[in-house]
């Protein structure tokens, strides 16, 4: 896993290597952009393993299939950005991350971040809904009504000027 989101809902590295995989839940949006992460029954969400905008690697797809590093399409840690150690916990988080940038191997690619007040908003509920809106000229996380916006700009992409149009959102919890 690579990532560079700085907000509290994020798990540790220690809390990740421990989840079983079926106590993650993951979250890759419709067409209209939205939707809710949810866990299974009996479950919360404990923290965020990935909350992200960008070039994102991972899909939920991994999750049900239970792949780890070596299994998925590729360990972003290893396979695609060339780290020779570390960075693998032996689980489906291994084939999620912001991936590399291509100048530079060892530098997390540009991605903007899930707010964090929403994301610690979500601890404890069993679901949290989860959503963005393109005006074409900016793109925005958006609550599920649209009442609230928040800019990717806010959220880390004014580090990224060369954010990908086409960039995808993908979400992974810890549920427990």
């Amino acid at each position: 896993l690579i990532t560079s989101n700085p907000y509290s809902y994020v798990c540790d590295a220690q809390t990740v290597a421990n989840t079983p995989t079926q106590h993650l839940a993951c979250l890759q949006p419709d067409p209209e952009n939205n939707g809710t992460l949810t866990c299974q029954p009996n479950l919360t969400i404990s923290c965020f393993v990935f909350a992200s905008f960008g070039s994102i690697s991972g899909s939920c797809l991994e999750l049900q299939e239970d792949n780890s590093c070596g299994a998925c399409d590729a360990c972003v840690w290893k396979d695609r950005c060339s780290y020779s150690t570390g960075g693998c916990f032996n689980n489906a988080v291994d084939c999620w991350g912001e991936g590399c940038m291509s100048d530079d191997p060892t530098t997390p690619a540009c991605a903007t971040y899930f707010p964090e007040s929403w994301g610690k908003e979500c601890i404890g509920k069993d679901s949290c809904y989860m959503g963005f809106v393109d005006t074409g000229s900016a793109k925005y996380w958006s609550n599920i009504d649209r009442s609230e916006l928040v800019s990717f700009w806010d959220t880390g992409e004014e580090k990224c000027p060369d954010m990908p149009p086409d960039g995808k959102m993908k979400a992974l919890a810890v549920c427990a």
